[in-house]
């Protein structure tokens, strides 16, 4: 149990750092790409940082409906979560 809790962290935190490295060179799209194939099996294990690399992805391609959905995904987890929230405030005020 605890090798695939551990496995399941750290393809988490690779995942987060392959989406980051795609933001930082301006391939948003593929951000989006690796997020939306890794979250329709494993949503409920998204990291914090994997989660603000999808925004980040969305708000650079100006993607509401995108960064809407992972909105409503998450939605639950932003009451208690002082990462996510702002990435999602900083999504949402390039639509203003």
């Amino acid at each position: 149990i605890v090798g695939n809790c551990l496995s399941t962290n750290r393809s988490n935190i690779n995942l987060g750092d392959q989406m980051k490295i795609l933001n930082d060179t301006k391939q948003f799209e593929s951000a989006l790409e690796l997020f939306n194939k890794y979250k329709d099996k494993n949503l409920d294990k998204c990291s914090n940082w994997i989660i603000i690399q999808a925004l980040r992805a969305c708000t650079n391609l100006r993607d509401i409906e995108h960064g809407s959905i992972i909105h409503n995904l998450i939605s639950s987890r932003l009451k208690y979560d002082s990462y996510v929230l702002p990435a999602i405030i900083h999504f949402y005020s390039k639509f203003i």
